[in-house]
């Protein structure tokens, strides 16, 4: 990145987050889910730890999939953005 660059970047407010924000915000929605979900069940008294984290993450996987669609599907976007963009030839 030429220094040129990095002021523009500056100047325009873009973080060096910016590509990869939608994977953060995805993965991290998944995990407060799984949070919740794990929480919810050990106050309901399921109390087997290993039973606890498997039902956890089934209804959270489950939950997921409703909830969190705008977000996954901005994951893919970005994705397949970065997977159809040409490659630059080395000359």
């Amino acid at each position: 990145m030429l220094a040129s660059d990095a002021k523009s970047d500056r100047s325009t407010g873009r973080s060096n987050l910016e590509p990869v924000r939608p994977v953060l915000v995805y993965t991290l929605l998944r995990i407060l889910l799984f949070g919740v979900t794990f929480g919810v069940l050990w106050l309901l008294g399921l109390q087997q730890p290993l039973l606890l984290i498997v039902v956890s993450f089934l209804i959270s996987g489950v939950a997921s999939y409703v909830l969190l669609s705008r977000q996954r599907d901005a994951v893919s976007e970005r994705l397949s953005a970065k997977v159809d963009r040409p490659k630059p030839q080395n000359d």
